[in-house]
């Protein structure tokens, strides 16, 4: 279970890794435009059409990673509560990561059947590159399957008493 779980953390660096390059292409894309019209005085066209495809597709890649970096908003008092609490806090912590989980296959249905929508009706983006639209979104349930399993992850360390921060 150990190497599973080790896997999975993998891939979820890896995923936030490709978050971090959907970012950094964004910059330049955007960089490439300003530089464009300043010194060119025309545009590429794409540049706010693709820009928003990366910023979604590096905010659901990146759900999963930061949440095994404990990235996400975090409570000073819950680690308070922690020490002279341990066992509420620790039931508090697993019933948040179950809802947490469920959330997550919630989303992970609402985004598969967004991108299987677009996917069958062949949809295209109204912007002048006509991009099919499941190509972007097909990052989407990636993101949420990534982070539904690293919720999980989370939960068995809490169970078996490694440290997982609130």
């Amino acid at each position: 279970m150990k190497k599973w779980m080790d896997y999975l953390e993998s891939v979820n660096v890896l995923l936030g890794q490709v978050a971090g390059l959907c970012l950094v292409t964004s910059c330049i894309l955007i960089i490439a435009e300003i530089a464009n019209r300043s010194f060119f005085n025309s545009t590429f066209y794409i540049v706010d059409e693709y820009t928003g495809y990366l910023m979604g597709i590096s905010s659901f890649l990146g759900l999963a990673y930061a949440e095994k970096h404990h990235s996400h908003i975090r409570m000073e008092f819950i680690d308070y509560l922690a020490k002279r609490f341990p066992l509420v806090v620790r039931l508090a912590k697993s019933l948040c990561y179950i809802l947490a989980m469920i959330f997550a296959l919630y989303l992970l249905m609402v985004t598969s059947k967004f991108f299987y929508g677009s996917f069958i009706t062949r949809q295209r983006s109204y912007q002048v590159s006509e991009t099919l639209l499941a190509i972007p979104q097909a990052f989407l349930p990636l993101g949420c399957l990534a982070l539904f399993f690293q919720y999980l992850i989370n939960l068995i360390k809490l169970q078996w008493k490694d440290e997982v921060r609130a």
